[in-house]
């Protein structure tokens, strides 16, 4: 669901989240007739959120829940002149909701499917690292 709590949609999630503004690609693995509207090829979007169970995109496609994607993404902090790598990150997604937001574009919200425990652990080690006050 959408990251606040107003309205109809209430907050479900399990994992802390924190939100970003990260560029990453996707793939459409399932639909089969989605992937092929798409010429299956990457599409950019924008990461606004991640959590250790998921993450929320901005995507000028109209994406349906269910559809599976395959997605890439690097995470790095940045601490006085050092930069920090985390990836690339190669993940299976599965989107749980699509909200249109108008002007061609929708938010997705995507749980993980399938994601690697060094992958899961960077995620875990980025939030905690990053959410410091």
């Amino acid at each position: 669901m959408p990251t606040d709590n107003i309205g109809p949609y209430k907050d479900k999630r399990k994992s802390k989240r924190l939100r970003v503004n990260l560029s990453l690609t996707y793939r459409i693995d399932k639909p089969l007739s989605m992937r092929m509207m798409i010429s299956n090829r990457e599409i950019r979007a924008t990461m606004l959120d991640l959590s250790e169970g998921g993450l929320s995109v901005l995507t000028d496609y109209n994406i349906p829940p269910l559809s599976v994607l395959f997605i890439k993404f690097t995470l790095f902090k940045i601490e006085e002149e050092d930069v920090s790598f985390y990836g690339p990150m190669e993940i299976v997604g599965e989107v749980l909701y699509n909200i249109p937001l108008g002007g061609n574009e929708y938010r997705l919200g995507i749980r993980f499917k399938l994601i690697s425990k060094a992958d899961k652990a960077e995620i875990i080690n980025f939030i905690k690292l990053t959410n410091i006050p």
